[in-house]
């Protein structure tokens, strides 16, 4: 059975903190947690606080992804690169319009894998919206 977004959010578990501010600090800070460095084996979503008009409707999911490694190992690593380049605009943009940004998960077992659980949240994201999330640029 394929894993919808309402089951996900039924199901999942959120980082603590926000990134409020598009900043360095508040990056480190949600993926420094000692619940990011806990949590492996994941499906997640990068989720803002209000809803962003879509083709179809909105959604407050920005992005839609999965991982072996820790949340902290995956993410640290591009803490830089989140705050700078091209990122900065758009994430900036996010949360100022939208509200600060808050990392969801739900830990996965072995029975499914991980690419093939990602690949059916980004359909059911695409069944109700007619697109991807803004930050994925296609399907998993």
């Amino acid at each position: 059975m394929a894993i919808t977004l309402s089951q996900f959010f039924r199901s999942c578990t959120t980082l603590p903190n926000r990134i409020q501010r598009h900043n360095l600090r508040e990056f480190s800070q949600v993926f420094s947690s000692q619940e990011a460095k806990n949590a492996s084996n994941v499906l997640y979503t990068f989720v803002c606080e209000k809803k962003i008009p879509r083709v179809k409707s909105e959604s407050a999911v920005i992005y839609i992804g999965q991982t072996k490694q820790n949340l902290s190992s995956r993410y640290m690593k591009y803490a830089e690169a989140f705050c700078s380049g091209e990122n900065w605009p758009l994430y900036r943009y996010i949360i100022t319009h939208y509200g600060g940004i808050k990392i969801a998960y739900l830990p996965f077992d072995t029975a499914k894998s991980l690419k093939q659980a990602e690949t059916e949240l980004l359909n059911d994201y695409y069944k109700l919206h007619k697109e991807y999330p803004p930050r994925n640029f296609q399907r998993g």
